[in-house]
């Protein structure tokens, strides 16, 4: 993300050179007032109003504002916009002389007014901060002479109307802030899209004797300051800077600029907070920036998503305008947070949701590309949350990974980061099919394995599925026959198998169906495959004594040979393969003392210790249940040691 400085063309009649003064946004327009510059000749505070017209991105016009009433000319107070059409001025000096008063301008009416309100009043005061939040003006610090700063917070309250109309000085919980003046003050949601305030921030300043770098937080809901450091500041002491709240979605931004570090040395970089990482950045900037200053003011145009900055003071007061675009940083009033699925074919047609805050209905555009190549599509408008869109063609520039970013009518682009990945067609030719079912000699009636690995057109491994392979077994005469399957991995490879219905020759054909051009299946490398399943049952000749068919036997393999117990009073009979293939039957011997004659019982091998574990099952003498455990022990030949 990037920001850009201009010194836009100005018309009309610029105000004066000067510093410490305020610009505000009040309705739709931004209004001057006061500072400390040089007028006839002579340096002094002013009471003079002007208005900024930013409606054209071409140049900015600058006005005179008349109004009635006008209060005390003064520098380093605080303006706050009290609705659309109110201006409310508390403070500020001139010369020597500090000011604790209140005014309010009417917009509309061009007028004037000095209130006069219940309680105590905080002690006149200059280079303090004020901040609107609910029903509720936050003055915090400031300075009122004699080399003494002050910590205090106080509240002005609003009625209905939001009219002020008490004075209050309330008792916040935890560590407060060091008295200090100069320092920056802002308020910033914690909850993605939230439409209120959490947090009010007090950061940098100083007092007679040094500058500041801390930052604390007031928690508003709580009405106490954090006991712990949980905001990062910026990386120095700063004291007269711009640092100011933007709304963006899904998190909001503050934007820092400007003020000093040290007695001899400015801050001349743009910093950017984001109120959802809780990091500080600097953008790139672009373009020529403002020669180092203190003591400005800027007001945020919306429409144009650009900071309107006017003169400042750096060793003699400046009366040049400044804008800074910051919609890269910003964003339209609506936020992307997700897309899926985020991958598909380079030719495009994939339809995908993209996931967001505060979508419209209204003409959705949504942009695919990087630095390489951009192309448009036409999104469509689902809910507050989500946009459709069908993938472009993107084969001009190749398989990539793009950027998606979506604009709805007209608004500007988001910034969000998000990505689609393009990748290469899947080429049949490049496919490799490989696998124990694609050997020469398989078996019927057991399904036969094998994995499919995908390639794209330049021979690369897929990483993602999607495709659509089939397997076709036929037998000789061409007839299709048996069972398949196919699964997708997800990741590129796909297991597969098919079962032959019976001994024979056959073809398993592995082919990938084109989805982009609906033709017909296309061959994988190699295939067809040739196999020849048989029988996977071999009969083997039994020799010697063969045991009854009994109910309720075990038969468990050991070291090679097959050991049936159980289902008579026979005893241990063992199977063991000859070497010509045969399989023989006999009694084993046993000593020991031998476990009842039992069925039903539960029989396991244990192959490391050359033992068979007999336990439980139903006494052939009594019927009775048994839970009695025995172990009979290979000791050399078929002879088996019995132990309970």
């Amino acid at each position: 993300m990037s920001i850009a400085w201009e010194q836009p063309p100005v018309a009309g009649t610029v105000p004066e050179a000067r510093s410490g003064h305020s610009f505000t946004t009040v309705g739709g327009k931004h209004i001057l007032f006061g500072g400390c510059g040089r007028k006839a000749g002579r340096a002094q505070a002013l009471n003079d109003l002007w208005v900024c017209d930013a409606s054209s991105f071409d140049e900015l016009k600058w006005a005179p504002f008349a109004a009635e009433n006008r209060p005390p000319p003064r520098s380093r107070h605080t303006a706050t916009a009290l609705d659309g059409q109110r201006l409310l001025v508390f403070a500020g000096i001139n010369h020597r002389t500090r000011y604790n008063d209140l005014w309010v301008l009417d917009v509309p009416s061009q007028q004037w007014t000095q209130l006069e309100i219940g309680g105590e009043a905080p002690t006149p005061r200059a280079h303090h901060t004020a901040i609107k939040f609910q029903n509720c003006i936050y003055i915090f610090g400031g300075y009122g002479g004699g080399g003494l700063a002050s910590g205090e917070l106080w509240l002005l309250q609003l009625d209905q109307a939001g009219t002020p109309c008490q004075w209050e000085q309330p008792s916040m919980a935890g560590p407060a802030p060091s008295p200090r003046f100069d320092h920056c003050c802002f308020l910033y949601p914690v909850t993605p899209n939230s439409p209120t305030f959490d947090r009010l921030i007090i950061m940098g300043g100083r007092d007679s004797g040094q500058m500041f770098q801390d930052v604390h937080v007031l928690q508003l809901a709580k009405q106490a300051w954090d006991t712990a450091p949980s905001h990062p500041g910026l990386d120095s002491e700063v004291c007269n800077a711009l640092c100011d709240n933007i709304e963006s979605v899904p998190y909001h931004r503050v934007i820092a600029w400007g003020g000093k570090r040290s007695a001899q040395e400015f801050r001349t970089r743009v910093e950017v907070f984001d109120c959802g990482s809780l990091v500080w950045h600097q953008p790139e900037a672009m373009g020529t920036p403002p020669s180092p200053r203190e003591d400005t003011a800027w007001v945020y145009d919306a429409k144009s998503c650009c900071l309107i900055a006017f003169g400042g003071w750096a060793n003699r007061w400046l009366g040049d305008t400044w804008r800074l675009n910051v919609s890269l940083v910003i964003g339209p009033p609506y936020a992307c947070t997700g897309l899926g699925p985020a991958i598909g074919p380079v030719f495009g047609d994939t339809e995908i949701t993209i996931r967001g805050l505060r979508f419209k209905e209204g003409k959705c555009q949504v942009k695919f590309g990087t630095g390489k190549g951009e192309t448009l599509a036409d999104g469509q408008y689902i809910s507050p949350e989500a946009i459709k869109v069908k993938t472009p063609n993107y084969e001009l520039w190749g398989a990539l990974a793009v950027d998606v970013r979506v604009n709805i009518s007209g608004e500007g682009w988001t910034v969000n980061k998000l990505q689609f990945s393009y990748f290469a067609n899947t080429a049949a030719r490049y496919c490799m099919a490989y696998g124990p079912g694609l050997l020469a000699n398989c078996v019927f009636g057991l399904e036969m394995g094998f994995i499919i690995q995908a390639k794209d057109t330049c021979n690369n491994k897929r990483s993602s599925g999607g495709d659509v392979f089939k397997v076709v077994l036929k037998a000789e005469d061409g007839t299709v026959v048996g069972k398949t399957r196919m699964d997708d991995l997800g990741i590129g490879i796909y297991e597969a198998g098919y079962t032959a219905p019976a001994p024979g020759e056959y073809r398993v054909h592995v082919q990938l169906v084109d989805v982009a051009s609906k033709s017909a299946a296309v061959e994988v490398r190699g295939s067809p495959f040739r196999v020849t399943c048989t029988d996977p049952w071999t009969s083997h000749r039994v020799m010697g004594t063969v045991p009854t068919r009994n109910q309720g036997a075990t038969v468990c393999s050991l070291e090679g040979e097959l050991v049936l117990f159980g289902g008579d009073k026979a005893g241990v009979m063992s199977c063991t393969a000859g070497v010509l293939g045969d399989w023989r039957w006999s009694y084993s011997r046993t000593s020991g003392n031998p476990p009842p004659a039992r069925k039903l019982h539960s029989a396991t091998a244990a192959a490391s210790e050359g033992e068979i574990i007999i336990f439980g099952g139903q006494s052939l003498e009594s019927g009775s249940d048994l839970n009695d455990i025995y172990y009979m022990i290979k000791v050399a030949g078929l002879t088996f040691a019995v132990a309970s």
